[in-house]
């Protein structure tokens, strides 16, 4: 009983302090994993407990993990910044004082004291958009390559319309990218755009935040506040927000959502009210795994990109390129596709071929895994894209056995009206 004790108090701790705490054992495999380290690298905890740090972060070509490396050499390394990338493809910026566990002796793990920079970052920054905007190129002529053209044309359509838009999708399927397509598009960039992001804002000055960005863009006399993944504000400034957006204002308003709002909506995270308001005005951008026939145009986005930044001229990528990349999930979708060709064009010099080669190692070792799994298995897709196209597949019978009539669609389904909507939307299901 007082071993239970001790351990739910020392969990106690670890949870309360305001630094990240992330402990493997001798094989390398997380055993401890503090709440605060669950917020700075954006994982679920069931997501690396008891698994190989390096099934879970990918690092640049040439690094390694810091707790690693001090398991390996057996010597603390202090004050150093790592960047790296979690399972769900988003960049981590840390700094990290790392130390060996030892028990007579003998090495039994590594413990790691983590500062987050990135969030450090984007506070200090929020309003470098603001400062920057007129240097920005974020147009929706110049990336019509990088989004399908239903999302550019509902883009155009609804930043002439003054209500709030909401865009909705995974992450890295470039939110922000298309904020500011639509924030040129109405102002030409003679405005300020602000990003505020609610994972990254306290709670507790989350809402005077918001309050202070609105003044500024309301003295600028226009403008554009992209409020990212609003169902991080608490519930009671969700309510108070709904009554800002209802009001007239000189500038724009953006949210965005990460998450189905359903299921937000369902567990509480978002409220009903707020999320049927800015649905009037929905964007749904679609993750790479479901417009993979589009590979081909976001690859020479990238090539284009990147051939002027590192003054190259790769005009394609292989046949094995191509295929790698098509029977790739990219959890990270277009963040994470464009840090791979980014990385690999950094390999090349004078070729005009990206080949499978200069693809960065953890790319390769991770699709290389991904291929002996199916070949083990039969040919499947992952759980969550099954069960969307099977919803969509089951929706779309439901409708037309119905003549698309809503109100008998969504009793015979036995969900609301605002539910099926939200997933005819979604899917972009259209009536024949």
């Amino acid at each position: 009983m007082q071993l239970k004790n001790e351990i739910a108090i020392y969990k106690t701790i670890l949870d309360l302090i305001d630094v990240g705490v992330h402990v493997i054992d001798e094989n390398g495999k997380t055993i401890l994993y503090n709440k605060k380290m669950i917020e700075i690298e954006g994982t679920d905890i069931e997501d690396i407990l008891d698994k190989n740090i390096l099934d879970v972060f990918q690092f640049y070509q040439g690094e390694d993990s810091t707790l690693l490396k001090v398991l390996h050499t057996k010597k603390p390394i202090l004050n150093i910044q790592q960047m790296y990338f979690n399972n769900k493809g988003q960049e981590i910026k840390t700094v990290n004082n790392t130390f060996p566990i030892f028990n007579e002796n003998t090495i039994v793990g590594a413990v790691e004291i983590v500062r987050d920079v990135t969030k450090l970052e984007r506070m200090m920054n929020k309003n470098t958009l603001r400062e920057t905007s007129s240097a920005h190129t974020h147009t929706f002529e110049n990336l019509s390559d990088l989004f399908p053209q239903k999302v550019i044309e509902t883009g155009k359509q609804m930043a002439s319309n003054s209500s709030t838009i909401l865009i909705i999708g995974e992450s890295g399927t470039g939110q922000q990218i298309l904020s500011e397509c639509i924030h040129h598009e109405i102002y030409q960039a003679e405005k300020p755009i602000i990003f505020q992001n609610c994972s990254s804002l306290p709670e507790s000055t989350i809402e005077q935040v918001l309050i202070d960005s609105m003044k500024l863009l309301e003295n600028e006399k226009g403008g554009t506040l992209v409020i990212e993944d609003i169902y991080y504000l608490p519930s009671t400034s969700q309510l108070h927000f709904l009554n800002m957006i209802t009001a007239e204002r000189p500038y724009k308003i953006i949210c965005t959502l990460g998450k189905d709002p359903i299921d937000l909506i369902g567990s509480g995270k978002l409220n009903k009210t707020l999320y049927y308001h800015l649905s009037e005005l929905t964007i749904f951008i679609p993750p790479i795994r479901d417009r993979i026939d589009t590979l081909p145009s976001i690859i020479a986005f990238f090539l284009n990109k990147y051939n002027e930044r590192f003054q190259l001229n790769v005009k394609k990528v292989s046949d094995e390129c191509l295929e790698s990349f098509s029977d790739y999930n990219w959890p990270g979708n277009i963040k994470e596709f464009e840090h791979v060709i980014k990385s690999s064009m950094k390999m090349l010099d004078n070729e005009d071929l990206l080949q499978y080669h200069h693809l960065p190692t953890y790319f390769r070792h991770r699709i290389s895994h991904e291929h002996q799994f199916l070949i083990q298995k039969n040919p499947i897709k992952p759980f969550d894209e099954y069960i969307q196209e099977a919803e969509k597949y089951y929706i779309q019978k439901g409708l037309q056995y119905h003549g698309f009539n809503i109100t008998k669609t969504a009793q015979a389904l036995h969900m609301s009206r605002q539910n099926l909507q939200y997933r005819i939307r979604k899917y972009g299901i259209e009536k024949p």
